[in-house]
């Protein structure tokens, strides 16, 4: 299939007529994309598992398979396409039942469907029950079913209705979604037009998700949506970002909080005094800068200036000395030009973010950028990313080395197959950022430790349990 040929359809509703039946199995979730879709395939586990599902991490050893998606930029759609091909190979005409999820799933419902072969059932975003459902239905014979609905109509409340024990425990790093959809009408985002407008979860629910989750093991409350600044807004009495933060930091246990996709627009000055003053937010904070020249934040539609958004990196820098900042950018979105990508780099250097991505612009269908004239040529376009994650390499692998000899409090989540342990500090987010690695030798369980950081592997550090004095041996990398 080419990607040429999934175009996006009008919205509309698609139902099934199929009627739950046949038993319970095994099933195989691969999620693909951002923690969003993390946390969409987190709740869609719990529910399958409340369900009476076994999820496994084997597709061999699986029943049914389940792909859950990503359709956010055109590389996005090729891993999410690669991942459909793969579990039809897998299906390879058994009783194996397959079904899609997901950002592609909702985007191109009836392509999909048409075009690949195998398929049982598509199945948008964040309806897990749907999903369960279409596990349980009679198999396709031919299309498969479609039960994809309009963006603003999908708005899921979790409640308190989760079950956790040992062969079900909660996830040391736990994902808890605060909202959906996005109303910043970013020129190149494809965003509202997959997962629609905002729509907050209640501040009630998410205490109650996250009070569940920390009483039950979970010591990392990672909070996503398109824009967490703009949580709360379309809610009765508007509460803000820093009204969930205080009441999220007053639940009892030992666990913190990771703040990501905070819209520096949106970013106010009672949400940076919350994430100063609440003990238990780690000191990170990820605002997707996206570009930083005042001509390209005008063309993107970003609501803010390199002036203001200066002044609140400054002022998180203040009230929280130390912290973190993850950031990215579009590289080649059309009309920036050598000036406006060199003022980007100079910015960036100049901040010295210590976690910072960047990707070239994708012109996603159906944006008011795909239409835009100014093109960057993709060749211009790579070689000023690859200045960027140049220029970035050097100083956070020189931060990471002031970073020997400091003790810190790490979250060790896994053994590797080498015996070593893996964790992260308080300033990496899981996936996307570096690592603590502890030798084998060490005796320690999962959750928190003090460790001693020996050595720096660019953004990775090394480590020794600090719970009893070590001798100080640092080993510092070129």
């Amino acid at each position: 299939m080419r990607l040429t040929d999934l175009k996006p359809l009008p919205r509309h509703d698609i139902t099934s007529t199929a009627t739950p039946s046949g038993p319970r199995g095994k099933v195989y979730l691969r999620t693909l994309g951002c923690p969003k879709n993390e946390a969409d395939g987190s709740a869609l586990v719990r529910h399958l598992e409340a369900a009476g599902w076994e999820v496994v991490d084997d597709p061999a050893h699986a029943d049914a398979e389940i792909v859950n998606t990503c359709g956010f930029i055109e590389q996005t759609k090729v891993e999410s396409l690669d991942a459909i091909f793969e579990a039809v190979e897998r299906k390879n005409g058994g009783p194996r039942r397959l079904i899609v999820t997901g950002c592609l799933a909702q985007r191109y419902p009836q392509q999909l469907a048409g075009q690949i072969e195998g398929l049982d059932a598509i199945v948008g975003f964040n309806r897990p029950e749907l999903v369960e459902q279409a596990l349980r239905a009679p198999r396709a014979n031919g299309a498969p079913a479609c039960w994809v609905e309009k963006p603003d109509a999908v708005y899921r409340e979790h409640t308190t209705h989760w079950t956790f024990d040992a062969r079900h425990p909660a996830p040391l790093s736990a994902y808890v979604k605060v909202g959906d959809g996005c109303d910043n009408a970013c020129r190149f985002c494809a965003i509202p037009l997959i997962r629609g407008r905002l729509r907050s979860r209640s501040p009630e629910a998410i205490v109650a998700e996250v009070s569940a989750l920390v009483e039950h093991g979970s010591r990392e409350i990672i909070l996503v949506s398109q824009d967490t600044t703009s949580w709360g807004l379309d809610l009765p009495d508007h509460p803000g970002l820093d009204t969930l933060l205080e009441r999220l930091n007053d639940i009892p246990g030992d666990f913190w909080i990771r703040v990501m996709y905070a819209h520096p627009a949106f970013l106010r000055e009672e949400h940076i005094a919350a994430i100063g003053a609440c003990e238990k937010v780690v000191p990170y904070l990820d605002m997707p800068l996206q570009h930083i020249s005042d001509r390209m934040l005008r063309i993107m539609n970003r609501h803010t200036t390199r002036q203001e958004t200066q002044a609140k990196i400054d002022a998180l820098r203040r009230v929280r000395p130390g912290i973190t900042l993850r950031t990215t950018f579009i590289i080649g979105h059309p009309g920036e030009t050598t000036s406006d990508f060199e003022e980007l780099l100079a910015f960036a250097a100049d901040n010295a973010f210590e976690r910072m991505g960047g990707f070239t612009y994708s012109a996603e269908e159906g944006t008011p950028a795909a239409r835009f004239r100014g093109r960057v040529r993709a060749a211009v376009a790579r070689e000023r990313l690859e200045r960027l994650n140049d220029a970035y390499d050097r100083w956070s692998s020189a931060q990471s080395v002031d970073r020997i000899g400091s003790r810190i409090r790490c979250l060790i989540e896994r053994r590797l197959d080498d015996g070593s342990w893996e964790g992260r500090g308080p300033f990496d987010a899981p996936d996307i950022d570096g690592r603590v690695i502890l030798p084998a030798t060490d005796r320690i369980t999962p959750g928190f430790h003090p460790v001693l950081i020996r050595r720096a592997d660019g953004v990775d550090l090394h480590a020794v349990s600090a719970e009893k004095p070590a001798p100080l041996v640092l080993e510092k990398t070129p």
